[in-house]
């Protein structure tokens, strides 16, 4: 894969976590109150699921992109063999 193609796919993944994150965030607005304080962090996202897929995106946005650094071609087109 060229430069100019893995620059596309960091700057698309990119593009799409923003378009996620721009989707989420509304929904925590300033009026959502405080939550208190959970016992454990699973407590913390379940009550705020926003946060949660949110994060999960992130997961798999950080997957995509370890696939797309393993599966790219080598420079040059040569295989080694």
């Amino acid at each position: 894969m060229t430069r100019a193609k893995a620059a596309f796919a960091v700057a698309a993944a990119t593009i799409l976590f923003l378009v996620l994150v721009a989707s989420v965030l509304p929904v925590l607005g300033p009026g959502a109150p405080a939550p208190l304080s959970p016992s454990w962090i699973g407590d913390a996202l379940w009550l705020e699921r926003t946060l949660d897929l949110a994060i999960q995106a992130f997961i798999l946005l950080a997957g995509v992109f370890a696939i797309v650094l393993l599966l790219r071609e080598e420079p040059g087109g040569a295989r080694g063999g």
